[in-house]
């Protein structure tokens, strides 16, 4: 099943523009796949029953949309509870799910107007525009609240955005003449949520690297090791990898569609390249002293292999 919905997923979101970049095939990973279409990055993990999605899986995927700048979704059939029902937005630990029907209404413009929550399913409010149907046809706080039967508190908490049970909001739409439900962009999946804290560096490149002045940034289920951040550059980094050619495959693949440099650390480097990923060993990374000569020594090997 699994299989399959991942299969489908990548089709569809092919045929709807979308770049997209092989399924990582390494494992763990916190992502199956990752797609972009213009300046939308999806990380896109797949599960038949999305009761498999741990927390330390969803934290990673969570982590790497932040500093990729690029959003988190889920794609799942059920829970062990039942069958999701589509046109409907879920969560578990904070990353967005939706049914492969949902996805496919989102890219033909039609996104979810519901999400599933504890106790059960609320609608996005137009917050602004029941202020302005209120307002313009004379109706109280008071009077909306008594014909709602909720408090006029809570109808100022709807103006500002917050959900309604599916009820009220039809409540509220028929009170004042006009469908008050938000449509919500993909990106509008995203909760806002702490970012991940830093990682211990255990690598002994990775530290080097560190010393250097980068900021690294250690994964644990993702084809690259790192990501590492220097003012405006974003590296994808691998490190030594018993499986380093097959590694290095799905990181270029990735790093094509993600964007950003990827570049791989070694002990020792008989080659400058692997897989168009520009290599380092470590006596060259011994002999740098600040991130710029390292930044220059990536794009001299990148435009060597160009």
């Amino acid at each position: 099943m699994k299989k399959e919905l991942l299969a489908d997923t990548r089709i569809l979101l092919a045929r709807a523009g979308f770049y997209v970049s092989d399924v990582c095939t390494l494992r763990p990973s916190s992502f199956d796949f990752v797609a972009r279409k213009d300046d939308m990055l999806l990380l896109v993990k797949v599960l038949n029953n999305i009761d498999a999605l741990s927390d330390d899986v969803a934290q990673e995927l969570l982590f790497l949309a932040t500093y990729l700048d690029g959003v988190p979704i889920l794609i799942g059939n059920r829970t062990s509870a039942g069958v999701l029902e589509d046109e409907t937005l879920y969560y578990r630990y904070n990353v967005p799910i939706i049914t492969y029907n949902t996805l496919q209404d989102v890219l033909q413009g039609v996104p979810p107007l519901v999400s599933a929550a504890p106790g059960g399913f609320y609608a996005h409010l137009d917050g602004e525009k029941i202020k302005e149907l209120r307002e313009s046809k004379g109706i109280s706080l008071g009077q909306l609240a008594r014909e709602v039967g909720v408090s006029r508190r809570t109808i100022r908490m709807y103006e500002q955005g917050e959900r309604a049970t599916i009820e009220v909001a039809e409540k509220i739409g028929a009170f004042l003449g006009d469908e008050v439900f938000q449509p919500m962009d993909i990106r509008g999946f995203v909760r806002p949520c702490e970012l991940p804290v830093q990682r211990d560096i255990q690598d002994s490149v990775l530290n080097m690297l560190a010393s250097l002045g980068l900021s690294i940034f250690p994964t644990a289920r993702s084809p690259f090791h790192a990501l590492s951040e220097f003012m405006d550059d974003l590296l994808l980094v691998g490190v030594n990898d018993r499986r380093l050619l097959d590694r290095a495959r799905i990181v270029a693949n990735v790093s094509r569609v993600v964007e950003k440099q990827s570049v791989f650390f070694i002990e020792s480097a008989t080659q400058t390249h692997i897989a168009g990923i520009p290599v380092i060993g470590r006596k060259d990374l011994s002999r740098l002293h600040d991130p710029q000569g390292l930044l220059e020594m990536i794009r001299e090997r990148e435009q060597r292999e160009g």
